[in-house]
């Protein structure tokens, strides 16, 4: 009796031994699986990975590369009009600028947007307006002040300040010791024949310290279409 208890205990052990590693194997492989899985990427988070922030008041151009071509979504529709491909750093005293994705684009905002662009255009259901990109780096162990735009200027002589930007992405004032900032700026034409435009001209600011004193003085950058 004595003999077969120990045989019944000693293949219950075994069976036993043989489910917890075939468990331990299984483990094994889905945390495996897990970790060589990668997860696809969503649009958002693709978006992010840009450097650049899809703006709430117009449409993504990113897909707008010949003159012509038109894209729409819930902020409206887009009509690439002109484009330039200037890609250029210029350097302002510590400041680093460089502008590049110049583009020009009739634009016919969706109905919630039209009473924003009231005050930007005479025509806010339908117009042309000029967007810039730019990345601003600050290379100085200082605070620095400074506008990547102070006065854009086009060819047919339509002038716009910076407070004509309706991108509205915190892209002018104070920037910290190294700091970078990477976004677009928008401007909307009212006077401009955007069918004949040769260039349009940014004027930057100065340079300012903390205390509002001038480091540098502005320049003054053409971009050809």
């Amino acid at each position: 009796m004595k003999y077969v208890l120990v045989a019944l205990l000693s293949a219950s052990l075994f069976l036993g031994g043989c489910a917890a590693n075939n468990a331990d194997k299984g483990a094994e492989s889905q945390t495996e699986n897990s970790t060589t899985t990668e997860k696809p990427e969503t649009k958002s988070e693709q978006k992010e990975n840009t450097s650049v922030v899809d703006s709430p008041q117009a449409p993504d151009d990113s897909s707008l590369t010949e003159v012509g071509q038109s894209y729409q979504d819930a902020d409206g529709s887009i009509k690439l009009k002109a484009v330039s491909d200037y890609n250029e750093k210029t350097e302002i005293g510590d400041v680093e600028l460089t502008i590049s994705d110049v583009k020009v684009m009739k634009y016919e905002p969706s109905p919630d947007l039209i009473d924003f662009f009231h005050g930007y255009s005479t025509d806010e259901e339908k117009f042309n307006y000029v967007k810039v990109r730019v990345d601003v780096k600050n290379t100085s162990d200082k605070t620095v002040n400074f506008a990547p735009v102070s006065l854009l200027e086009t060819s047919d002589g339509e002038k716009k300040g910076y407070d004509d930007d309706f991108y509205l992405e915190s892209l002018y004032g104070d920037f910290a010791p190294g700091e970078e900032r990477i976004g677009q700026l928008g401007f909307v034409l009212n006077e401009t024949d955007v069918e004949n435009l040769k260039s349009i001209t940014i004027h930057t600011s100065n340079v300012f310290d903390e205390q509002k004193e001038t480091l540098t003085n502005s320049k003054e950058i053409t971009i050809p279409f």
